[in-house]
């Protein structure tokens, strides 16, 4: 992982080294943003409180670290989840800036955990429709409580495995999404087998953040592919996220930005 970073550090640029003026603008107004938002220091409160319970969960664990039977079971303090499992601020400040930025309409969070990166998300446009999938239903019933905290009542709880979870969402849709952050399942098949399912669901305008590109060989592989779907015009690497646009009118590059 570290010399993936320094790989990254060597090739990232700032924005005066982007020659696309979307690109540019979604650097200086977004990424580079530094405005303190009120909503920061709400969703903040909340996380110390998660990080200050020590109340002990049952965890039952469907990602690429779980056992072969499909799954892990084990107990962790709600304060240990928060510090490990839990995104940053730096990242969860970033994505409540792009939410509210291009304020996406119909959102979807796979990996909620906690709900730290869904407080972020959810009150960067409280009028979204936003779903939350998270398979634990123990956490799931932490995260309800805590985006109801910050006034996020508008978020709903997918209590299920993704591959259950997501084409039961997909095939109640009305409408395209808007945005996507997955956040679970670091594999490659899991990854690219959610990637085109979503793609069916998707208009131009839509947004999709992949965490954790670098997390492993198999992230690494399926973020490349990513890249490399026709459907996809623009991708910009964070190294700790990657985010995808579809937008027609922009022409075909994959942009490593400094962040």
């Amino acid at each position: 992982m570290i010399l993936q970073y320094l790989k990254y550090r060597l090739h990232a640029k700032t924005r005066h080294g982007i020659h696309s003026p979307f690109v540019y603008s979604f650097i200086e107004d977004v990424i580079y943003d530094r405005k303190k938002y009120p909503d920061y220091a709400i969703i903040e409160n909340e996380i110390t409180k998660l990080k200050q319970n020590r109340n002990v969960l049952e965890i039952v664990d469907f990602g690429a670290k779980s056992k072969k039977q499909g799954y892990n079971t084990h107990f962790r303090r709600i304060s240990t989840i928060a510090a490990i499992s839990g995104i940053s601020k730096r990242h969860g400040r970033l994505l409540y800036r792009i939410i509210n930025h291009f304020k996406p309409a119909i959102m979807l969070e796979m990996g909620t955990s906690l709900g730290i990166s869904t407080m972020y998300q959810a009150k960067g446009n409280t009028d979204a429709h936003f779903t939350g999938i998270e398979g634990c239903a123990s956490v799931a019933s932490i995260t309800r409580n805590s985006v109801d905290a910050v006034g996020c009542s508008h978020v709903n709880l997918m209590m299920a495995q993704f591959k259950t979870a997501l084409p039961s969402y997909l095939s109640g849709l009305t409408t395209n999404l808007d945005y996507v952050f997955v956040d679970g399942d670091h594999t490659y098949e899991g990854t690219m087998s959610y990637f085109n399912q979503l793609k069916n669901h998707i208009s131009s305008q839509s947004i999709l953040i992949f965490h954790d590109i670098y997390w492993s060989k198999g992230m690494k592989n399926a973020w490349e592919e990513i890249k490399q779907d026709a459907e996809v015009k623009v991708t910009v690497d964070l190294f700790y996220m990657g985010i995808v646009f579809f937008r027609g009118e922009l022409s075909k590059q994959n942009f490593v930005v400094r962040f």
